[in-house]
């Protein structure tokens, strides 16, 4: 799946972020020789359950100097991407920073110097950019491994690690120890997290297709998972991807496998996972913990075991600094629960008709959210044609919503692969009204609603469930 702009190995991009409610400011200038954009701009995310970017603006002169100031995250660094035109500069900023950035685009990379306050650490981010990629490159470098062997997989990962240590050990003047202690705390746990993904990203690898059937011995890796929780790591995104999984994989390891069906095991399974994290977790390392997996489970789980942790969260930490992201998760959760009605949309419909979903009353409607940009979506659209086949001359209708800003493009691909259907076209990408409306945060996102314009179950199967689809559609008509 896909959760907005990221992918399951760049998760730590959308994991940086700080509490929400303190805040300082950042300032940054400087001059872009040979500028090949009218704007500059600095990218952040502003929490930890999500990825909702925050963008600042500046226009260069004539001259390319250019000067902004913007409300920043207090008392942490956090990872920012600094951009002009194609180009990206990174930076790990931290609150009171005031940047000069200078820079020439026909050799952006090695042209980047920083002075002012914070520039040590954007100079050394900078040097790490060129010898050895930016951060999140070591996702790739750590991923490019998972076809080893167990054993063989630690070792290739340790020795990633002790090469950015090396690295930063031999650039660590005028470095403060904050920085440095973040920095390689970052490492480390963002091995811990990838331990945890190899039992099932290695038998992907191995099959070269998704499998949810884990073999006992690619649970080895997990012996050398260590439970080390420390709660001044709080603002270390690897350590918040740790936390997040740490029990769930040592369960799996002793041979408590989570089925991927909703039923009373998995349910079970959960339950021992919330306790362990419950028991062994320090205070804010267990507030992280259970309001990250409230938020990802809030739309999937049912709806009353949603309300019921809701308010166990809400009991334990009545201020939490993940209250408001947590309260408008399972508001929307509710909103989208069997029985609720699905909001509007305006329909081509494949014989060049426009209608409104609403006049799709009386008919199951299978509404699925898609994107030439994400593969695995058009992917589904080509299979659900097998499906479609199943219910013709039935009360049935396939609706699909692109997201794309490109719909020329889009209905390339459609024409391309000649793809048929009912289709709505939207502007805005992620902030799309229809998007907005049906609460998609990631794609695939699939939604079942009964001949009553109601949604009718809580987490519908998609097409590579075709059996469970198809079910799942005839019980409605």
């Amino acid at each position: 799946m896909l959760l907005r702009l990221s992918t399951l190995f760049s998760l730590c991009v959308a994991l940086l972020g700080a509490p929400r409610n303190t805040w300082a400011t950042v300032k940054l200038s400087g001059i872009v020789t040979n500028k090949v954009s009218d704007s500059i701009s600095v990218s952040f995310s502003n929490n930890k359950l999500a990825y909702y970017p925050q963008d600042h603006f500046a226009h260069p002169d004539g001259q390319g100097r250019f000067t902004m100031e913007f409300a920043f995250p207090a008392g942490m660094f956090v990872q920012a991407e600094i951009k002009h035109g194609r180009h990206i500069c990174e930076v790990m900023l931290q609150d009171g920073d005031s940047l000069v950035l200078q820079v020439d685009t026909k050799r952006f990379d090695s042209s980047i110097r920083f002075s002012g306050r914070g520039a040590a650490i954007q100079n050394f981010v900078a040097q790490h950019t060129l010898a050895r990629g930016r951060i999140n490159q070591y996702n790739t470098r750590l991923r490019n491994h998972v076809g080893l062997a167990p054993d063989a997989y630690v070792a290739a990962i340790e020795k990633e690690k002790k090469d950015e240590f090396d690295f930063t050990n031999a650039h660590r003047k005028g470095l403060p120890e904050n920085f440095v202690s973040f920095w390689n705390a970052h490492f480390t746990y963002f091995n811990y997290f990838f331990l945890q993904q190899y039992p099932q990203m290695h038998e992907i690898f191995v099959k070269n297709r998704y499998t949810d059937t884990i073999p006992d011995a690619n649970y080895a890796v997990i012996k050398e998972l260590p439970v080390r929780f420390d709660d001044k790591l709080i603002h270390v995104p690897a350590y918040l991807l740790y936390l997040s999984g740490i029990f769930e994989s040592k369960l799996k390891a002793a041979g408590y496998a989570q089925p991927l069906s909703t039923g009373n095991n998995a349910t079970l399974f959960l339950d021992s996972v919330n306790s362990l994290a419950a028991q062994q977790m320090p205070p804010k390392s267990a507030e992280y913990f259970f309001a990250q997996s409230l938020y990802g489970r809030a739309r999937n789980q049912p709806i009353e075991r949603t309300r019921a942790q809701h308010a166990d969260f809400k009991k334990r930490w009545p201020v939490s600094e993940y209250a408001e992201m947590v309260d408008k998760q399972v508001a929307l959760a509710e909103r989208l629960s069997p029985g609720q009605p699905a909001p509007d949309l305006d329909i081509t419909m494949a014989n060049g008709a426009h209608k409104k979903l609403s006049d799709l009353k009386g008919k199951v409607v299978y509404l699925s959210f898609w994107s030439a940009k994400v593969k695995q979506t058009v992917g589904l659209m080509r299979a659900d044609k097998k499906i479609r086949e199943v219910f013709v001359n039935k009360p049935v209708e396939f609706v699909y919503v692109c997201i794309d800003d490109d719909s020329a493009g889009a209905k390339g691909v459609l024409e391309q692969l000649k793809l048929e259907g009912n289709f709505v076209w939207t502007t805005g990408n992620w902030y799309a009204p229809e998007a907005l409306a049906y609460g998609v945060q990631g794609l695939p996102a699939h939604y079942l609603i009964d001949t009553n314009g109601n949604f009718a179950v809580q987490n519908p199967p998609n097409a590579m469930q075709k059996t469970e689809l198809i079910v799942a559609i005839s019980k409605l008509y």
